[in-house]
C-alpha cells in the first residue's frame, strides 16, 4: 500500500501544480484563401494553426497565431499531463480502497472472544 500512496503522492504534485492548461489539441491544416491570383489559387496552399476542442459536447475550433503557436502547444500539453495525472489518481484510488477492504476482511473477528472459558491448568 505504502508503494501506491507514494505514486499517488507524485501525480498529486502534477494536480497541484500551478501552471496555466489549455483543452484541446493544435493541428497543423493546409488552406486555401479563395483570393484570385494568390499561390493557392495554383494548388500552393496556405498552413496554418488550429486550436481544437470539445466545449459542451461540440467541438470547437479557433485559429492559432504563428506568434503564439509555442506557448499554445505547451499549454495543450500541460492540460494533456493534468488529466493523465488525474485519470492516474483515481486508479490509484481505487486500489488503495481495495487494500484497505482487504485489510478490513483480514483483520475482521467473526465472533466475540470467549476470556470466561480458560483452561484450568
Amino acid at each position: 500500500m505504502a508503494q501506491l500512496v507514494q505514486q499517488r503522492e507524485a501525480t498529486e504534485r502534477v494536480l497541484t501544480g500551478r501552471q496555466d492548461l489549455l483543452k484541446g489539441t493544435v493541428t497543423e491544416v493546409q488552406r486555401t484563401c479563395g483570393k484570385p491570383g494568390c499561390k493557392c489559387s495554383k494548388g500552393e496552399t496556405h498552413i496554418c494553426y488550429q486550436l481544437s476542442a470539445s466545449v459542451e459536447g461540440r467541438t470547437r475550433t479557433r485559429n492559432v497565431p504563428r506568434k503564439q503557436l509555442q506557448k499554445v502547444r505547451l499549454l495543450t500539453d500541460d492540460y494533456r499531463r493534468f488529466r493523465q495525472a488525474r485519470a492516474a489518481w483515481v486508479r490509484l484510488n481505487a486500489q488503495i480502497i481495495e487494500l484497505i477492504n482487504q485489510l478490513e476482511t483480514a483483520r475482521t473477528v467473526t465472533s466475540i472472544p470467549d476470556e470466561h472459558r480458560r483452561k484450568k491448568g
